[in-house]
């Protein structure tokens, strides 16, 4: 399993879309959110990927 880090900046609604659709992709994600200096935040997804090791075994 690799481990991954992804980063989302949250500014609107359709940030929040997006996020709410990484997380269908991947449930096991934990979120952590940090509170920008400006109006928006971002949310930081740590997660473990097999996708990336099934290709690495088929090469």
């Amino acid at each position: 399993m690799t481990r991954k880090i992804d980063v989302f900046t949250l500014h609107s609604i359709t940030d929040v879309n997006t996020v709410n659709q990484f997380l269908k992709m991947h449930p096991q994600a934990k979120l952590s959110y940090v509170k920008g200096e400006s109006d928006g935040a971002l949310a930081i997804a740590d997660y473990e990927d097999d996708e990336d090791d099934e290709m690495e075994a088929k090469q």
